[in-house]
């Protein structure tokens, strides 16, 4: 079987952002500075919060367990750096209130001992274990718990897994440096997961303007034949799970079904690179690599950052700003958080952080649906966002539900494309808080 870069007909339920990544597609990783005092939230994850293990006080050391995990969806919390534990508190972070371990660096970087059941030959079934002990979740902004994803049902076959490198965000640089610049270790975590499962195929899912990564990888795993290297159109949301899938393998996974039910996995390249280190090398996820970025900041860079890091102290060592921003976002324009302000830490799933100046913010009015039907045609799992929204408006949560709220995910094209500025994702967003709590009470 030969192998070589791939381009597929794939399906277009998308829209076309312009780019902004040439301030730093061509620049290398660099090891960011390391603040005084760190902030650690308890849920840097989908599903319950962690529980603080520690107290005022206290003394931890690199990779000492901070926060843990409660119950199946959670992830355990790992301080990134030795020193006192100051503060146990409440902070709003993207609009909910998250207790937080706050630790003052003693810039000794005292580490804890490694797993002892880490290297080179670790058996298959204490794999996932590795992987939640180690806090590893999503590193391309989901942030699900990985070991979940990992680990395998009796009655589930997983044949197929996809390296999600797709880095769709018009932005984001930080996967496409992650896999020119640790594409060993990547492919390790591959190989470490393919210990798991035993798969058929793997594919690497990149976009079209990617091509330096997929050269990368195409001569490194030139001599696996199971792997497949597949340049994508450049579109949004092709990182999208259901997407890249569809376009990867022809399998449609069913409405409220999950990757799992037509047997494929999808990770992130930087949640596999921190399986490596979980795996051979004994580590919990304590860094990653975000990009810091936007017209705003003189000199944007790919960083490799501690956990914890808080935005401000990120902003100097990209040269401050060359003008005032008038935005902040935790992640992308299409399906990042607004921000209030830089006490926001660099979490498990920062991939990176965008400033935007005031001419580049869309601050036209709300206007009345003009009912051109657009939302409806760039979503790629085939909702209508604009009835999800007024249904939301009109306090019909109901409604939200059945009109399919909850297989929303989340990638911000509705919004994008609406001439009348609603805000549709917001509003997808509060329904599907709305749904939840519905169904808590019930």
């Amino acid at each position: 079987m030969s192998h070589r870069a791939i381009t597929l007909k794939q399906v277009h339920k998308a829209t076309f952002p312009e780019t902004h990544r040439e301030r730093t597609e061509n620049k290398a990783i660099e090891t960011a500075e390391v603040p005084g005092i760190l902030v650690f939230p308890m849920a840097m994850h989908i599903g319950a919060p962690a529980k603080p293990t520690v107290k005022v006080g206290d003394y931890v050391k690199v990779g000492t367990m901070v926060g843990e995990a409660q119950g199946v969806i959670s992830a355990n919390v790992h301080a990134s750096v030795s020193g006192e534990v100051i503060s146990i508190e409440e902070r709003d972070i993207n609009d909910r209130k998250i207790e937080c371990v706050i630790v003052k660096n003693d810039e000794q970087y005292t580490e804890e001992p490694a797993y002892p059941e880490a290297g080179e030959t670790v058996e298959g079934a204490l794999i996932p274990e590795l992987i939640r002990r180690a806090g590893i979740a999503g590193m391309g902004g989901a942030q699900f718990p990985t070991d979940v994803k990992m680990s395998p049902e009796d009655n589930v076959k997983i044949d197929t897994l996809i390296i999600n490198g797709a880095e769709c965000e018009p932005y984001s640089t930080s996967d496409l440096r992650t896999l020119i610049e640790y594409a060993d270790e990547v492919i390790e975590g591959v190989r470490i997961i393919d210990e798991v499962f035993d798969v058929e195929k793997i594919y690497f899912g990149l976009e079209d303007d990617m091509m330096e990564a997929a050269e990368v990888l195409r001569e490194k795993t030139k001599d696996v034949e199971k792997i497949e290297i597949k340049v994508l159109t450049a579109q949004y949301p092709q990182g999208s799970e259901k997407q890249l899938i569809e376009n990867c393998t022809g399998r449609q996974v069913p409405s409220g079904g999950l990757p799992s039910d037509v047997g494929c996995v999808v990770s992130n390249v930087g949640t596999y690179r921190a399986i490596y280190h979980a795996v051979r090398l004994g580590k919990p996820l304590v860094e990653r690599v975000t990009t810091i970025t936007g017209t705003p900041i003189a000199e944007p860079k790919n960083l490799l950052v501690r956990i914890g890091t808080q935005i401000d102290d990120l902003i100097d060592q990209c040269g401050g700003f060359q003008e005032p921003p008038r935005k902040v976002i935790n992640g992308g324009p299409m399906m990042g958080q607004a921000i209030k302000d830089g006490s926001i830490p660099i979490s498990k799933g920062t991939t990176h952080v965008t400033f935007m100046t005031a001419e580049e913010v869309n601050s036209d009015e709300r206007m009345d649906c003009i009912r051109c039907a657009e939302c409806l045609n760039v979503c790629p799992v085939s909702l209508q966002p604009i009835l999800i929204s007024n249904a939301f408006e009109r306090g019909d949560i109901e409604a939200a539900k059945e009109l399919g709220a909850m297989d929303c995910i989340e990638c911000g094209n509705c919004s994008f494309i609406c001439p009348s500025n609603i805000p549709l994702l917001e509003n997808i967003r509060k329904s599907k808080q709305a749904i939840k709590e519905m169904e808590a009470q019930a």
